[in-house]
């Protein structure tokens, strides 16, 4: 009898093509994420997925599930099921953004030094205006989380002359960072950061780890990029520490709610960029993730549980 792996993602079908010919002793079925879910989801032993748009229902019936292999960094959305099969390895694709992320974490500094949504008013307007721009060369950059991101991050950030702090929750030393400073004294690590870039996990211990407190300890003429998840920030403090001027502004491509409400004041902000959550999204995604795919299907079908990567251990 095979094993049935069913795969639930926009673009499933790519994911299928390529996973079935490698694994011919597995049964795959998928669907496009439109909001409904065929039966196989039900029955599946290995489901392949994005977790936010997995419902609890899956897990409630489906008491087939002996492994979930997410398609985003992180595994919201499943780790905290409770109906989920308590010996089901959970694994995700924790580290395959480095370069897309890496990249849309300049493409904000850089859109911000230069105030491209400015540029592109006048270009639409039809208005000649020139003004000096900020540089990166010099300047300090606060990265909130020591993951893979920012340890590719950090190289980027040399290559512009740049200094680089590192914080994080568990301090150790990490090639190219200047400086490890802590969560306990987050306030005094942004104190003279020209860029506070948040890149940390989505945990309890993060939620609202970015509140009025560390805002008010910003320089005013700093800027805020947040990367990680809308809910790591204190959205109403941001609102009113860019209204008052307190910082210069924001780039942000993740938010508590998601699509952003049309009602947000932070559509209407100066100096805020806002992005649709796609840092993470790549030409490459695919080919990125099936390293992933391949290496765990193939240690999962040998027996070698033990040998698959990006495991997130339950509590």
């Amino acid at each position: 009898m095979s094993i049935k792996a069913h795969i639930v993602a926009f673009n499933a079908n790519e994911y299928c093509d390529l996973l079935a010919p490698m694994f011919p002793e597995v049964e795959f079925t998928f669907d496009l994420a439109r909001g409904s879910f065929s039966d196989p989801t039900y029955e599946c032993e290995i489901l392949i997925s994005f977790g936010l748009i997995l419902k609890a229902e899956i897990f409630r019936r489906n008491k087939k599930l002996r492994w979930v292999q997410t398609l985003g960094t992180g595994t919201d959305g499943v780790d905290d099921q409770p109906d989920l099969v308590a010996d089901a390895i959970l694994t995700s694709m924790r580290g395959i953004h480095a370069p897309q992320m890496t990249e849309m974490a300049f493409l904000m500094m850089l859109a911000l030094n230069r105030d491209l949504p400015k540029m592109l008013d006048n270009q639409r307007g039809h208005v000649w205006q020139r003004w000096p721009g900020l540089i990166l060369e010099g300047k300090t950059i606060a990265v909130l989380g020591l993951g893979l991101i920012a340890e590719a991050l950090v190289t980027r950030c040399k290559a512009f002359d740049m200094k680089v702090v590192g914080i994080t929750g568990t301090p150790r030393l990490v090639e190219g960072f200047d400086e490890i400073r802590t969560y306990d004294d987050l306030p005094g690590a942004v104190a003279d950061a020209d860029y506070v870039l948040v890149l940390t996990p989505n945990k309890l211990t993060s939620k609202r780890l970015v509140d009025a407190e560390p805002l008010a300890a910003m320089k005013p003429t700093a800027f805020l990029i947040n990367l990680a998840r809308g809910g790591i920030i204190d959205e109403g403090a941001l609102i009113e520490a860019i209204q008052d001027k307190q910082i210069a502004g924001a780039g942000l491509d993740v938010f508590d709610a998601e699509p952003l409400p049309e009602d947000s004041p932070l559509w209407s902000l100066d100096n805020v960029i806002i992005t649709p959550h796609m840092g993470g999204m790549s030409e490459a995604y695919v080919r990125q993730a099936m390293v992933v795919l391949e290496h765990n299907m193939r240690a999962y079908l040998d027996g070698r549980p033990g040998d698959m990567i990006n495991r997130f251990e339950r509590q």
